[in-house]
């Protein structure tokens, strides 16, 4: 990977290029106010880049899609990432979140104000399953992305169909039933169902996987965990 180096103990991350001597748990939230600590190191020290993140990053390196003129939308950004990509890309890298400070926009993903065919990339990681109207999400991704575009789409995946009742509202349940008290859904395989619906066309990938690297340099990097990603074109 571009940056990469050798560090003498732990590993190291691809996105901020630096030797972790040791992975943060996340403390997760699991009812109100109540939070939890994971046992598992997998966060980034430096830059707070989680394994989904950094699958992220290796395959931009790898598939070298991005250009200096590439548009592209980053949906909730993460600040490491955002840290490699706004020097790349320049005015055409966009941040929009409904409500975190210091981005570009502060929209909802469902009423987008951007005009029809503005992005030429699209990364929206771990959002869609925060939000009610999904399939207007989805839409409005597919109606802001160019012809011939791709978006880049994570979700939490468990089993094959989606698991959603509007009713559910408190933390704990939320929790219990789709991992997150932040969540309303667990999606299962069938979101690409939903996403051609919005008219893409469908690519399912597991990372790391498709990265094609060896299980030693998984855990250097600490993106072992397998994660369904979905390529979605225009």
């Amino acid at each position: 990977m571009t940056g990469d180096k050798a560090c003498k103990e732990g590993g190291f991350c691809p996105v901020c290029d630096s030797c972790v001597s040791e992975w943060l748990p996340l403390n997760r939230l699991v009812g109100d106010g109540v939070y939890r600590k994971e046992p598992e190191g997998r966060l980034c020290p430096v830059c707070a880049s989680f394994e989904r993140t950094r699958h992220f990053w290796m395959y931009i390196e790898k598939a070298e899609i991005l250009k200096e003129n590439t548009r592209m939308l980053h949906v909730a950004p993460e600040k490491g990432l955002e840290a490699k990509l706004r020097p790349m890309l320049g005015k055409n890298y966009i941040t929009a979140d409904l409500l975190k400070k210091n981005v570009d926009y502060n929209v909802d993903l469902t009423d987008l104000p951007f005009a029809d065919n503005s992005f030429d990339f699209i990364y929206c990681s771990n959002v869609l399953e925060h939000i009610h109207n999904d399939a207007k999400a989805m839409s409005e991704l597919y109606r802001v992305l160019e012809e011939g575009g791709m978006a880049y789409i994570h979700v939490p995946i468990d089993g094959v169909v989606t698991q959603y009742d509007p009713s559910i509202t408190s933390p704990e349940e939320r929790m219990r039933l789709y991992g997150q008290a932040q969540h309303v859904r667990m999606y299962g395989r069938d979101i690409s169902v939903s996403l051609t619906r919005a008219g893409f066309k469908v690519e399912e990938l597991i990372m790391p996987d498709f990265l094609d690297i060896d299980a030693d340099l998984q855990r250097y990097y600490n993106c072992a965990k397998r994660e369904m990603v979905h390529f979605c074109y225009k």
